[in-house]
């Protein structure tokens, strides 16, 4: 199955192509650019280089969320398009568990986060199997203090953490240095290992694909967690 998958959920942009797990072509830019100058550039690189055309893509993939509530907007109309135009099915993967598919360690937590602003990290928590990262909790938003809290918890305590994402360095600086969490639990990843990539994308979206899910173009659509920056405002104003 060839399966053409991006991210655009964060700061930095990736689009893979991939035939079932073989990765093909990739590229991935976070030169902070804005991803609507990016994405589409990007897709007809990959295409050109693998020698395929769109028209033989088989699934579109995406992360849908939580992230840049402007980047995710951008990745879901990109791939919603790309899957109208080609009428072939499309799936939408959480960005944390896009991210967990990049840190396979069997012996902790795998933690992604990203900078939610306002003093929180998007968040969820996953262990790894040996082939696949198993889901622990459902994405969220929360402040760094809770999810050390979280983390502190008995079922958790004894782990390493291993944090991943754009707010991996962020959270590790917190939880260190307010003394949350002991530096020798936590383990911030490499930073080439903590941005979403289109491969992992594809794999996530792969296996939702074998499960039996099935998502039209008209059914795909971002998953924020809480209110965008003006709508908050608007309520302030507003008094509510």
């Amino acid at each position: 199955m060839l399966i053409l998958a991006l991210d655009s959920a964060s700061l930095s942009g990736s689009v893979s192509l991939c035939e079932d797990d073989r990765l093909i072509a990739s590229f991935t830019v976070n030169t902070g650019n804005t991803h609507s100058e990016t994405l589409l550039p990007m897709v007809e690189q990959v295409m050109k280089v693998s020698g395929r055309d769109v028209s033989e893509v088989d699934l579109f993939a995406c992360t849908v969320g939580p992230g840049s509530f402007t980047g995710v907007r951008i990745g879901a109309a990109t791939i919603k398009g790309l899957a109208f135009g080609q009428g072939k099915p499309c799936i939408g993967v959480s960005t944390p568990a896009a991210l967990a598919e990049a840190c396979p360690m069997r012996d902790g937590i795998i933690c992604p986060v990203m900078n939610a602003r306002r003093g929180q990290v998007y968040n969820a928590l996953f262990s790894y199997d040996g082939e696949k990262p198993v889901r622990l909790c459902a994405d969220r938003a929360l402040p760094i203090t809770e999810l050390a809290a979280r983390l502190n918890e008995p079922e958790y305590a004894v782990k390493s953490v291993y944090l991943v994402g754009d707010g991996a360095k962020m959270t590790f600086d917190a939880m260190t240095g307010a003394g949350l969490l002991p530096a020798d639990r936590l383990i911030c990843l490499p930073e080439h290992l903590r941005w979403p990539d289109g491969y992992c994308v594809a794999q996530a979206a792969r296996r939702l694909y074998e499960a039996g899910v099935r998502t039209t173009d008209a059914e795909l659509a971002p998953v924020y967690l809480r209110m965008s920056q003006a709508e908050r405002t608007k309520l302030e104003k507003e008094g509510m």
